[in-house]
């Protein structure tokens, strides 16, 4: 079984506990956001309206980089990451990271205050299905200023450390965190840090659901898989009958998988014969995907679904600055982050794994954004077996957020 890479944004970088910080307006805690949390109702706010065009571009630039190799991304562990990072960025870059995060015409408290509620919501979407997400900050002998420094921590839950970066047991302490938040899936994400290298941002999710019907072990078999250069590979396929939610249209057939109590599932495209994945992620858009959405219903029918596993990690300046957030690369970018001149970001990258096997599926992701003080550029029945390239997501029907996407060349 091939490990092909599976993307994971966020580490946004970090700075210090400041002793005696003066601490921002706490998120509000009210009877309906508390409710939403449990709620399948879909979050309605202007955030969750707009928040899948960022994933959908994030993903197009990051999948066409890569158009022969497995590509597995978490877009929110992304958004997250960068949102924090949000908190402290002034001017121009700000105004970049509002445009492409598609904040604009939210000010600060209703962004902190729609990711804090969104975050809450996701880990208590399914009492059957272990999903968290965590943050951290860490500084280079440096102090955050206070009022960024209790935004990360009342709304994102971030915890914070002070540490030598020059040490190279700060390295080591890093990625004994990511390890630690992902279960051990991923085992870091930082190799080294430079003398510039004042803070880091960092984001984790991770993901263990139970298929809410489980494949049969016993069904799974050796079967062909058609790649995309016309050359045929064995998979292990796995095969389930029954009613399942299902749509299709000219391009692709689809159908959603779900986990535990039905509110978390995976979403399977699988472009016709004829037509090609490439032509399926250059054209998605959240349009499309809102109407398709509604367009899933339930139908007995049969699928036939590789089992898989997949390990990725990219480094994504360029695709952040090509989605439009160049000043964020820029010297003074950050002047609300801390009281230093020329903060910008250096670097984001993100790693990440998915497994997904007959039992269900298991996935995790980290974000890292390192900030530093010099700038570089950078019938009515259907049938579907999934023996060709093809696009999955793990969703949220509730607040419509898209934990993992991936496209699959080559199981």
């Amino acid at each position: 079984m091939k490990k092909i890479l599976a993307l994971v944004l966020a580490i946004l970088f970090l700075v210090p506990l400041a002793a005696g910080c003066a601490k921002s307006s706490p998120p509000l805690e009210t009877d309906e956001s508390n409710d939403l949390a449990m709620s399948n109702e879909p979050i309605m706010d202007p955030l969750t309206l707009n928040q899948v065009g960022f994933d959908f571009a994030f993903f197009r630039s990051v999948a066409s980089q890569d158009q022969f190799a497995n590509v597995v991304l978490s877009p929110i562990s992304a958004k997250i990451a960068l949102a924090m990072a949000y908190n402290g960025a002034s001017g121009e870059a700000r105004e970049a990271m509002a445009k492409v995060l598609q904040l604009e015409g939210l000010d600060l408290d209703q962004v902190d205050n729609t990711f804090h509620d969104l975050i809450a919501s996701l880990e208590q979407a399914d009492p059957k299905v272990e999903l968290e997400i965590a943050d951290s900050l860490w500084a280079n002998n440096f102090d955050f200023y206070p009022e960024f420094l209790a935004r990360c921590q009342d709304y994102f839950g971030a915890e914070a450390n002070q540490l030598d970066f020059s040490d190279p047991k700060t390295v080591d302490a890093i990625n004994a965190w990511v390890s630690d938040k992902t279960k051990g899936k991923i085992e870091g994400i930082i190799n080294k840090l430079d003398p510039e290298d004042l803070f880091v941002l960092l984001n984790a999710v991770y993901f263990n659901g139970k298929w809410q019907k489980a494949f049969d072990k016993q069904d799974t078999s050796d079967q062909d898989f058609h790649l995309a250069d016309g050359s045929v590979g064995k998979v292990p396929m796995m095969k389930q009958d029954g009613e399942l939610s299902y749509f299709e249209n000219d391009n692709f057939q689809a159908v959603r998988l779900p986990y535990g109590d039905g509110r978390l599932g995976m979403y399977v495209f699988l472009p016709r014969e004829g037509k090609d994945l490439k032509g399926l992620i250059e054209n998605i858009n959240a349009g499309d995907w809102s109407e398709w959405m509604k367009g899933f219903k339930d139908r007995k029918g049969h699928i036939g679904l590789p089992r898989f596993k997949v390990e990725y990690s990219k480094t994504l300046n360029n695709t952040l600055i090509s989605m439009g957030m160049g000043p964020a690369f820029e010297g003074n970018a950050f002047q609300a982050m801390a009281p230093i001149d020329g903060l910008f970001i250096d670097k984001v990258m993100q790693k990440t794994y998915i497994d997904v096997n007959e039992e269900g599926t298991e996935a995790a992701a980290v974000t890292g954004v390192i900030v530093g003080v010099t700038a570089i550029r950078p019938d009515d029945s259907f049938e579907m077996t999934v023996d060709r390239p093809f696009l999955f997501a793990i969703t949220d029907s509730a607040t419509q957020s898209i934990l993992f996407m991936g496209s699959i060349v080559n199981p």
